[in-house]
């Protein structure tokens, strides 16, 4: 039995695979016991620059434009309702005064007015403005997806294809949770499956992960440069597999 597990294991296929960037990604794989591929990573890091200058673009621009447009015609308005509203009339004259004091009311009814229609027509071009920026995003993504560079598809078809097809049952795996300087060690229980609506986790495979997680220093110098690659399921061989095959044999499933 272990001289068949041990040819099995040198047949293996070993791959680094990175799930996500902040961790939980990760963690859950290993809670839960799978392996996912989060395929809209790659979509995301085409968007970096873009997302930067949307961000710092004006959001509101229209809407003050449209709201001072809509305070000068009711300034204008109101300076002269208050004009016609005081002209000749003596304020110090006691039977002028319930007169201007009606005046007053009424004008000070039109201000209030006023500022319930300039607060319903912010909120409204607020949502405007939303809609009108998500639809950017749209446009953004279609012409991107349209006009992506050949190295970049390749990258996102060799990974897709990696952890879709070319990875085998019984491959090791090597799952890093950089935040924490360590790594799992598993192996590849069952092929790729897809779930609908389970966000990073959809993708996945499910997994026999090791007891212990290894500290990522452990692992063979060549290590980092792994890392660094522009993919997510990186096929590792020569001498750091054989570190990692190591490795295997000294952990407990």
């Amino acid at each position: 039995m272990w001289r068949e597990t041990m040819v099995y294991e040198y047949r293996a296929n070993v791959w680094i695979v990175r799930a996500g960037y902040c961790g939980q990604q990760e963690r859950e794989c290993f809670e839960k016991g799978v392996l996912s591929l989060d395929l809209n990573l790659h979509l995301l890091e085409q968007f970096g620059q873009e997302f930067m200058e949307l961000r710092d673009t004006p959001v509101d621009h229209k809407k003050h434009f449209y709201l001072g447009e809509q305070y000068r015609e009711f300034d204008d308005r109101f300076r002269k309702e208050f004009e016609d509203a005081t002209k000749g009339v003596d304020i110090s004259s006691e039977s002028e005064r319930p007169e201007v004091v009606r005046k007053m009311h009424n004008l000070n009814r039109k201000l209030k007015s006023f500022n319930q229609e300039l607060r319903q027509f912010d909120e409204t071009m607020h949502k405007f403005d939303n809609f009108e920026r998500r639809e950017q995003i749209k446009e953004m993504i279609v012409t991107k997806l349209a006009e992506l560079d050949e190295s970049v598809l390749d990258v996102w078809s060799e990974d897709v294809f990696n952890f879709t097809i070319g990875m085998k049952l019984n491959d090791i795996v090597i799952l890093p949770l950089e935040s924490e300087g360590l790594a799992g060690v598993g192996k590849v229980r069952e092929n790729y499956r897809f779930r609908k609506g389970f966000g990073y986790l959809s993708h996945y495979r499910r997994m026999w992960w090791a007891d212990d997680k290894v500290p990522l220093s452990g692992f063979c110098s060549e290590f980092a440069g792994l890392m660094a690659s522009k993919h997510s399921v990186i096929p590792v061989e020569g001498s750091c597999r054989e570190t990692i095959m190591d490795i295997v044999s000294r952990s407990t499933f």
